[in-house]
């Protein structure tokens, strides 16, 4: 059986993976960090700017955006630059380094995703009371959002898994441990598999359904048909992200499965090693083209920040935001 490796450098081995391809990748990871940069860091001094997004929800649409960027600026000038030059650059200690911040904004983007959509559901469910959610709701979706990823990013640095190169050699990432691991391997892979990722995924749709259910039934006026539209750019988001980490899903059940079964690394197909961590940095520039296609005071405020210019938008809604 072919091997997994050529040989090591500084810890990290050179997998069978063609160059070109690693030039593709990083020339790909480069423009869409880049662009989610601009795009994250544009919704971000939005916030600081603008004087529409006032609302209790956007600290939570705030949350997600500075996963987004947070991974925009960690992925790119690392694995990028270590994708053209065709291996890991920056030696061991900064490969456990960036594979932490990985995991860790990849964790924060998921609960950031859960506690946006749990949020639009518990709004319709109160709003047929006529109660609203406390602030201290948000302030502790935030903090479950750090805390939890911090929970689930730091194990492996403590020997509870195992952070190294990923399958091009050119990043690092969590290593799927195989049979043969310690039980303290296992015992962190597992519950990381359920709690961030089959249970929020579980979660997300099943609280999608239900707010789109009550929001048919209560949201009725002006003010509550703008949250009905904060919604559907929410759930669509949702849904693109998802779709974007379906090659990177793929690619840890390539890993995974056949070493609980067999008790050996498999070849991984160039092409889902290309795929995945490039749909992944494109899917952090999904919110904001979300909300500028789906959401119109967010639109409203990105498009007129610096300035409370609301050309592109027609004159009635105009009008309505400027006097906001």
């Amino acid at each position: 059986m072919q091997t997994l490796f050529d040989y090591h450098e500084d810890g990290c081995p050179w997998y069978y993976f063609d160059s070109s391809y690693k030039t593709l990748l990083g020339a790909c990871l480069i423009v869409f960090g880049v662009f989610g940069v601009l795009l994250n860091g544009w919704l971000f001094a939005t916030f600081i700017h603008s004087h529409l997004l006032v609302s209790k929800s956007h600290i939570l649409v705030l949350n997600l955006c500075s996963a987004s960027l947070g991974r925009n600026l960690l992925s790119f000038p690392f694995s990028g630059s270590s994708a053209i030059a065709k291996r890991w650059i920056f030696g061991p200690a900064c490969c456990q380094l960036f594979a932490f911040l990985n995991q860790f904004f990849g964790i924060f983007q998921m609960t950031a995703l859960f506690t946006l959509v749990l949020e639009r559901y518990l709004l319709a469910r109160r709003n047929r009371r006529e109660k609203n959610l406390y602030f201290r709701f948000y302030l502790s979706a935030v903090g479950v959002c750090w805390i939890n990823s911090v929970i689930f990013a730091t194990p492996p640095l403590f020997g509870y898994g195992l952070y190294s190169c990923d399958s091009t050699g050119t990043s690092c990432s969590f290593l799927w441990p195989s049979l043969s691991s310690n039980a303290k391997q296992l015992g962190y892979s597992v519950p990381y598999v359920v709690l961030c990722g089959l249970v929020p995924l579980i979660s997300i749709f099943h609280f999608m359904g239900k707010a789109v259910r009550l929001e048919q039934i209560y949201y009725r006026n002006e003010q509550l048909r703008e949250e009905k539209r904060l919604t559907k750019s929410i759930h669509v988001v949702c849904i693109a992200t998802l779709a974007l980490w379906i090659p990177a899903g793929v690619l840890t059940g390539w890993q995974w499965v056949p070493l609980l079964i067999y008790g050996y690394r498999p070849h991984i197909p160039p092409t889902l090693s290309l795929l995945a961590p490039i749909a992944s940095e494109a899917a952090t520039s999904v919110p904001v083209l979300c909300y500028l296609l789906g959401d119109e005071r967010l639109r409203a405020a990105l498009l007129g920040r610096m300035r409370k210019h609301y050309g592109l938008l027609r004159p009635d809604r105009a009008q309505r935001y400027i006097r906001a």
